[in-house]
């Protein structure tokens, strides 16, 4: 269980905190809208209402306390303002949603350590599945890396992932097999013979998967 700060109750901010606090972890939310904390307030372990470009509010809430901080407003000014307040308050990990490239340079140039860019981040996964239809579900790990949901190639049927060579030839790792009822089986054995009714879920370079999945 981590300790989580959310600052910003938008839809991404509502829903992340909301998940998190499913997922068993421990969740505070904070808005200045009074509305939309009483709605939330029921969803996650606790909800404070008021102005965060406040140093002294920020300092209240104990932000040092937190495993991390999420800040998730779209306002750059007030955003670049908030993550100002909470590096120099000594939270441990600060997480800013950008809404913007230049908006995400300056999160990262006041003292975020990570930024999220959720709009720009959901377009491109939907770009990569969508744009082959071999494709079926994709994450990004970096801007050239991600794990896979492709069917299995036609040549691979009935050959194992030995005889194939497949990081050699294909410079991608198999992780998984996802059966028609999408049960999804770790592939450990270089023994596994691939068949014509599964997906395969692997990990690679975004071109070393596009020509594979061409095939």
């Amino acid at each position: 269980m981590k300790t989580v700060l959310v600052i910003g109750a938008g839809k991404y901010g509502a829903h992340l905190a909301t998940t998190l606090c499913d997922m068993g972890n421990e969740v505070m939310l904070v808005d200045k809208s009074e509305d939309v904390i009483n709605e939330l307030a029921p969803k996650v372990t606790t909800a404070e209402i008021g102005d965060y470009t406040i140093k002294s509010n920020l300092t209240a809430l104990g932000v040092e306390d937190f495993d991390y901080v999420f800040l998730c407003i779209s306002d750059f000014q007030d955003s670049l303002v908030i993550v100002d307040h909470l590096k120099n308050l000594g939270a441990a990990c600060i997480i800013a949603k950008a809404s913007s490239e230049i908006h995400e340079k300056f999160l990262l140039g006041n003292g975020a350590d990570k930024v999220v860019y959720p709009e720009r981040d959901i377009a491109y996964t939907t770009a990569v599945e969508y744009s082959n239809r071999k494709i079926f579900d994709f994450v990004k790990l970096s801007d050239e890396e991600g794990i896979y949901e492709i069917e299995a190639p036609d040549k691979w049927c009935g050959k194992s992932l030995l005889n194939l060579n497949v990081r050699r030839t294909h410079n991608v790792t198999v992780i998984a097999s996802k059966d028609k009822n999408d049960h999804v089986s770790a592939i450990n054995s270089a023994d596994y013979i691939f068949n014509k009714d599964e997906h395969i879920i692997i990990m690679g370079n975004k071109e070393s998967v596009r020509k594979l999945a061409k095939e």
